[in-house]
């Protein structure tokens, strides 16, 4: 998880969610907001994981900035149907729903 939230913010967060995250990374810690590289580029050192096995599910526009920065493979999940933002990369997929991200990852 790559959140612009602060530290407290982004733990309180991630545990709503009731997923069990190996990486929580907030701009806080990562000393930068998204779309920069740098939080993505954490998350992956943190991962400790080859880029190509890695996807990141974005949900703004705004992500494709900073993900194809860092090299990340991204799935847009634009749950609203809005507009990709002028000049962001194409991500590798675009889905109103999560359900069907399960083809992407295998």
């Amino acid at each position: 998880m790559v959140t612009n939230c602060s530290d407290a913010l982004g733990r309180r967060a991630a545990a709503r969610l009731g997923v069990d995250f190996d990486v929580v990374v907030t701009a806080e810690r990562a000393g930068f907001y998204k779309p920069r590289p740098e939080p993505y580029r954490l998350a992956l050192a943190e991962l400790d994981l080859p880029r190509e096995e890695v996807m990141f599910v974005a949900g703004s526009g705004f992500d494709l900035f900073g993900t194809a920065a860092a090299g990340l493979r991204t799935l847009w999940h634009n749950r609203a149907g809005l507009a990709k933002p002028p000049g962001a990369p194409a991500p590798l997929a675009e889905r109103p729903t999560l359900g069907e991200l399960l083809p992407f990852l295998s």
